[in-house]
């Protein structure tokens, strides 16, 4: 690939994808209720993380040049977030429902006697997605059940995931724009409420995080040594098998590959050592838990929803769970017949909507999934608690202090819209440069597009968020940068 035909396509790229992205912040900021003193809010946030990055240097002194310093203080950032995670969590448990209770039930069954209930059996056969993270907590389940209940050692993987998730996303902020950066970054996350709103929720949603975090860190080791690629298609298929919406990642960095001025022979080994280790262990993952689980066969054809199904609750209301479309897949008897229901279902939809109503209702499931700064969790944390807690009150649709989360959180999310924004903005200023962020980019536009088609949830963008705070640290750099050179 030629130089001009790469900037071409990033600066392509970026173009695109910025008039959407604006788009979608206008959506969202004008959804949102108190939109103005959010607005504002925003502004004031965004203000004061320039004005610590522009006096930080000043601030520190002769500080600013150790790099041990900025280790210690990340150290200790994670420290704070680790007690936080843990009483967050414990005071604000759930017994597990949903699909997270039908999860964590297989596991407790597999766990204890080595096999599913009839209702699990269901379940899985229904679900098989969730089959490979049901043995994962199972298995740690069966290790470490002695030492306390399962609920409170769910509770600690998840903890323990999420916090692997930000060393992941440290290491990789340092790596793409230093120390300090890397610091301020895990600053950032510190004051992230949904992070502290979801631990009780040991779910996919933060099990993927540092399948997240840690395939796009490992990923920039391939300039060291191609191989490495191996090992970011391994952590990536695991990942994938946690939360299939991780595939964007996959398809995201084999576009980044090709897009590097690499020569024709090296692109094809490199999309080969990424593609081989991925494919091969995610079918692994699909066969061996399907074969030790004890799960019918027939069961399972007679069951199983298909793909389709999720693009029939993708086109209903927000594009969430729908009551109508799941009786309608699961009153139908097979696979095969299930996928006819829904793919007649999914073109009397998009016939019914025709371009005007496809374009208001995407317009629908964009805010819904990307307007929402508490991520959904509120609603799932509100549902069978363990015990009242002080923070009910501030993280419940309910509680009397939750207008104040709603505005922090909610300003929040419109700063890392904002960053992802500024970030594909740098492109230009770049002139379409390839850069390492660009791999990051991608995934999150494929996330976008996926979460389009797809049912959604803002809750699935939970273990998305470090990179959209690595957007962020690269539109800060800039903005830096360019302020400084006019001093």
């Amino acid at each position: 690939m030629t130089d001009k035909i790469q900037r071409a396509c990033i600066v392509l790229f970026s173009g695109v994808f910025a008039l959407i992205w604006l788009a979608v912040m206008a959506v969202c900021a004008a959804d949102l209720k108190q939109s103005r003193q959010i607005g504002a809010l925003a502004g004031v946030l965004g203000l004061l993380l320039l004005l610590v990055l522009l006096s930080a240097k000043k601030l520190l002194g002769s500080l600013w040049e150790k790099e041990r310093f900025f280790t210690g203080v990340t150290a200790g950032i994670f420290v704070l977030m680790a007690a936080g995670l843990l009483y967050a969590a414990f005071e604000l448990e759930v017994y597990p429902g949903w699909d997270f209770g039908s999860v964590y039930q297989g596991a407790v069954e597999l766990a204890e006697d080595g096999c599913f209930s009839d209702n699990s059996s269901w379940y899985f056969t229904t679900y098989p997605n969730n089959v490979a993270v049901c043995m994962f907590l199972a298995g740690i389940f069966k290790l470490f059940g002695g030492f306390c209940s399962y609920i409170t050692l769910g509770i600690l993987l998840n903890v323990g995931l999420i916090l692997l998730g930000l060393f992941f996303f440290w290491q990789l902020a340092r790596r793409l724009y230093g120390v300090r950066y890397g610091a301020f970054g895990m600053l950032l996350c510190l004051f992230f409420l949904p992070f502290y709103m979801h631990t009780p929720i040991f779910y996919t949603d933060t099990f993927a995080l540092p399948f997240v975090t840690g395939t796009l860190w490992s990923y920039q080791f391939r300039e060291k040594d191609r191989r490495f690629l191996l090992l970011t298609g391994v952590i990536l298929a695991a990942g994938y098998k946690i939360k299939g919406s991780l595939g964007v990642i996959f398809i995201a960095l084999l576009i980044y590959l090709w897009l590097c001025r690499d020569s024709l022979r090296e692109r094809l080994i490199r999309s080969l050592l990424l593609t081989l280790p991925f494919l091969a262990l995610v079918g692994f993952l699909t066969v061996v838990p399907a074969k030790f689980s004890g799960l019918s066969a027939e069961e399972s054809y007679r069951n199983e929803f298909p793909m389709e199904h999720w693009v029939a609750l993708g086109l209903v209301d927000s594009g969430g769970y729908n009551a109508d479309v799941y009786w309608m897949t699961a009153s139908t008897e097979g696979k095969a017949e299930k996928e006819a229901v829904d793919r007649l279902f999914i073109r009397q939809k998009l016939e019914e909507y025709g371009a005007s109503g496809m374009l208001a209702h995407l317009r629908e499931k964009v805010v819904f999934t990307w307007g929402d700064g508490v991520y959904f969790a509120p609603e799932k944390l509100q549902r069978d608690p363990l015990k009242e807690s002080w923070l009910h009150d501030w993280v419940l649709y309910y509680g009397k202090n939750y207008s104040y989360t709603y505005r922090y959180c909610n300003a929040v999310q419109l700063l890392l819209l904002g960053g992802i924004l500024l970030s594909l903005l740098r492109n230009f200023m770049e002139k379409g440069r390839i850069r390492k962020i660009q791999a990051m980019q991608l995934s999150v536009f494929g996330i976008f597009l996926f979460l389009l088609i797809w049912e959604t949830r803002s809750r699935y963008l939970v273990n998305f968020v470090p990179v959209f705070i690595l957007l962020g640290l690269d539109a800060m750099q800039a903005i830096r940068n360019r302020l400084l050179l006019r001093k």
